[in-house]
This record gives structure tokens, sequence and C-alpha cells, in this order.
């Protein structure tokens, strides 16, 4: 059984962590919230073990000695020759599918009033485990708000993390570490930095409401009102107007704007999640992150439906029973799996 005294290497060898990292069921996904809620400090760990967990990928749940061999290797070679962050953040209950991706292919969100996003090669993540602070996570389905010691509010979505800098009331520079999504609304203090790190940007603000989303190997940036300066290592910057959208590959750091309506990419603060303007596939990629379930459809014609009105997002099944209402589509469960057909 898994001890606080666990490092990486160990919960890696941990047959009830490995089982759990691949086969997770309502069981173990309790077991290991419960430990992370009694032992915050081993949550770095566990998120770098899941991660080399699901890059190695096991023919079995118990792993063969080969497989515990590599793990060790590949442990020592990060800690060796740290060529990119060491703590490469995961979610915390790993219910997505086990495949191979690249530290440096996760995507995020932002929107703000004065920002400048610096797209870099995550350097910001370097100081995750030096720098001491608190760290607030949320299940699926779950939404926290928190208030920061500087006065700013944060809306931490589902399945996300934020770990926030001790001090923050008195730091000349302000900052949060975030894996997921997060709606900030940051206060303003003269000559006071506030900065998100993720691992693959940097957001500088200066007083401002933003929105932050990693998800989906992407990074979107949703502007409200103000002015929000992007640049990129491959783009000189630009200046995105309120209503601006701004899309960035992680393979290319390319930036492409589009128009939106900002509201609908927000509604999740209030358990809403707007349908007008979006696909059924982007529909079910939100809906997918947010209770950490997998949606298919049976008929591809489904796809092509066009959709509006609004879904609650506060039971998993009710919204996706709602959902399966408004395409006229029977809904089958087996397990964490839904198929309309």
């Amino acid at each position: 059984m898994p001890n606080p005294a666990f490092t990486v290497e160990d919960f890696c060898k941990d047959p009830t962590f490995i089982r759990w990292v691949l086969t997770p069921t309502d069981e173990s996904n309790r077991f290991w919230q419960t430990f992370m809620a009694d032992h915050p400090h081993k949550v770095p760990d566990i998120q770098l073990a899941i991660e080399y967990i699901k890059t190695i990928q096991f023919s079995e749940t118990d792993p063969s000695p080969a497989d515990l061999a590599q793990l060790k290797q590949r442990i020592w070679n990060d800690i060796e020759n740290p060529v990119h962050p060491p703590y490469r953040r995961t979610e915390f209950r790993p219910d997505s599918p086990v495949r191979k991706t690249a530290w440096y292919q996760r995507p995020y969100w932002v929107a703000a009033a004065a920002i400048v996003l610096i797209l870099s090669l995550g350097i910001g993540w370097w100081a995750y485990n030096s720098t001491t602070g608190l760290t607030y996570q949320t299940a699926y389905g779950k939404i926290q708000e928190i208030k920061l010691a500087d006065g700013s509010l944060v809306t931490l979505n589902a399945n996300s993390s934020l770990k926030v800098a001790d001090n923050m009331g008195d730091r000349a520079i302000r900052e949060v570490w975030l894996r997921g999504e997060a709606y900030f609304d940051i206060a303003k203090r003269k000559g006071s930095k506030f900065i998100v790190h993720t691992p693959e940007a940097q957001v500088e603000v200066l007083g401002t409401e933003f929105n932050v989303n990693t998800r989906r190997e992407q990074t979107n940036v949703v502007l409200h009102e103000g002015k929000v300066q992007l640049s990129t290592e491959n783009q000189s910057s630009l200046v995105m107007k309120p209503g601006d959208m701004a899309i960035v590959s992680p393979k290319n750091q390319q930036i492409q704007l589009k128009r939106v309506q900002p509201e609908l990419y927000d509604a999740w603060k209030k358990s809403y999640l707007i349908l007008d303007g979006k696909s059924l596939p982007e529909i079910i990629a939100s809906l997918e992150d947010t209770f950490g379930v997998t949606i298919k459809l049976a008929d591809g014609k489904l796809a092509e439906k066009t959709l509006t009105g609004k879904l609650r997002t506060e039971v998993a099944e009710d919204c996706i029973d709602n959902l399966a209402i408004i395409l006229d589509a029977e809904v089958i469960k087996t397990g964490d799996t839904y198929l309309f057909e």
C-alpha cells in the first residue's frame, strides 16, 4: 500500500497505483483523491508518476521487471538531463485513454484586458517544485471559487489544479501554476505583476479578468475587454480586441484570430455549457473533459446537427441524457462510456 514517504519511483512500482492509472474505478478514484487530499505535498510526485506510466504503455496492469527498469531509467534520465520541465502535469484522475503524448503538446486558454502572453518552452514549470505554496484541485464535475491573498478571484473548473505561491499578497511578482481551466479576476496592484504559468505559456497580467484552458492540445485566448498582447517564438506580437479569440498551435506556435461571443466560453462558471455556435464534436470534447467520460456517436450524421440552447453541467448523467434528448438519440451507457445512436 502507498504511504506518504513514497517517491516517484515508488509510485511507479506500486501495483495498486499502476492499476489506478491504467484501469481506474470509482473506488480507486476515491482512494487516491483522499490520499492526495491527506498528503498534498505528494501531488507533484503522483502527477509525474502518472505521466511516466502513461507514456510507457504496459501490456498488463502489473508491470514486468523490464517495464519497471524502463521507468526507473527514464526517471533518472530526466533528473540528470532535464531537457523539459521536470513536473509535467497530468489529470488527477487518470480516466482518459492511455496514449503517448509529448509534454510540449499540452494546450492552454487565456483571455484578458492587459496581458502579455509569452508562449515559451514552459520555463516557469521549472519553478513548480522549488516554489512553496498551496495547491487547489477539483474533481470531475466540481467547480471551486478561490480568493487569493492579494484579493484576486479565481474560479477553478472541474478536473483542474492551481498552485499558488506562498505570501501572494506580499510579492512583487504574484505567481500561480495552472493545469486545466480557470477564470481569473485579477486585483490591480501598482508595480506588481500577476503571472499564470502553464507548461507551454507564461501569462503576464496587469489587472484584469481572463480565462485559461489547458485542454485538447492547443492554446485558446478569448478577450472580453481591454487589450491583450500575444507573442510566440515563431511569430511577432499582435494585439487582440474584445471579442477576439486567438488559437495557438503548440507545434508551430502560430497565432490564428477569429471573432467570437466571449460569453460562450465562460458559462462553465455557472455550470452551463452553451451550445450555440459550437459543433457537436466540440460539445462532446467539453463534456468528456468535465466529467472524465467517453462519448461516442454510432451515426456520424449526428455530428452534422446544429444545436442551440444550453446544458446544465452539474450532474454528468443528467447532462448527457439532456443532450441525447436534444439530438433525438438513444444513449447506451457502459461503464464510463456513453454511446449515442
